[in-house]
């Protein structure tokens, strides 16, 4: 691996600590004066933070899926490995129904993006013409 791939790598890697860290601050906050304007502010942190951490893990499982070569429907399911730092992280501060339904909105973002950064080209065919089916007579 070249120089530049290891700091994208690590470059990756560190703001997934980041945002993890930021996202697990956000939770554990108390949720005092509430109003209006304040909860909007912190809804948008927070979407921030998944968006960020759904990014990155993107990045990151993109390069593991060219390099091992890995198809499409290989990457429909690898997301759901984001899932897994997520509950460790998120369901420390205890258990919350809210925090659930981030890492599934994180994981479907995840493989959303995955699947345009390891297969630019995906949907120039459309949605059902993505495998030739196979024929009795080839040509």
């Amino acid at each position: 691996m070249s120089r530049s791939e290891w700091t994208q790598i690590f470059g990756s890697v560190a703001a997934l600590v980041v945002s993890y860290a930021a996202a697990f601050w956000l939770f554990t906050l108390s949720p005092h004066d509430l109003s209006p304007v304040n909860r909007l502010g912190w809804v948008s942190a927070v979407y921030c933070t998944i968006g960020v951490g759904g990014f990155f893990w993107a990045k990151l499982l993109a390069l593991a899926a060219k390099k091992r070569d890995w198809t499409l429907k290989d990457c429909r399911y690898i997301p759901l490995l984001t899932m897994i730092p997520g509950c460790i992280l998120f369901l420390a501060g205890g258990f919350n129904w809210n925090t659930i339904n981030l890492l599934f909105y994180q994981a479907l973002t995840t493989g959303l993006l995955l699947r345009k950064f390891a297969f630019p080209n995906a949907d120039a065919l459309g949605p059902f013409e993505r495998e030739v089916p196979p024929t009795l007579f080839p040509k």
